[in-house]
């Protein structure tokens, strides 16, 4: 018997130069915001996403007024497995790195 595979193409509408910028630009605050909570959690020895949370949503909500709160809170939920993830590579001796990256 065969496998059947499917696709699904999905017609979006395209993007303006200004809108993909918008996106871009989204993107790299979300980066810095993420590089941030991940030094700040390995330093520190936080993994716990409540914990990461308590400790920076407030501060990290002050200086970013103008994103939705869930961006943070997302961003709150990656640093925190990011950094399980490189612990338990780091325990086992297959971390590549001396911290995670993003």
């Amino acid at each position: 018997m065969s496998e059947v595979i499917r696709t699904v193409v999905v017609p979006s509408v395209g993007l303006t130069e200004k809108k993909l910028m918008v996106f871009k630009e989204l993107e790299e605050l979300y980066r810095q915001i993420l590089i941030e909570l991940v030094d700040y959690g390995f330093r520190n020895s936080v993994d716990s996403f409540t914990r990461l949370k308590r400790d920076k949503y407030r501060e990290l909500r002050g200086r970013y007024p103008h994103l939705p709160s869930h961006y943070i809170h997302t961003a709150c939920q990656d640093a925190s497995t990011r950094i399980k993830s490189f612990n338990k590579l780091r325990k086992k001796g297959l971390a590549k790195s001396e911290k995670p990256e993003v």
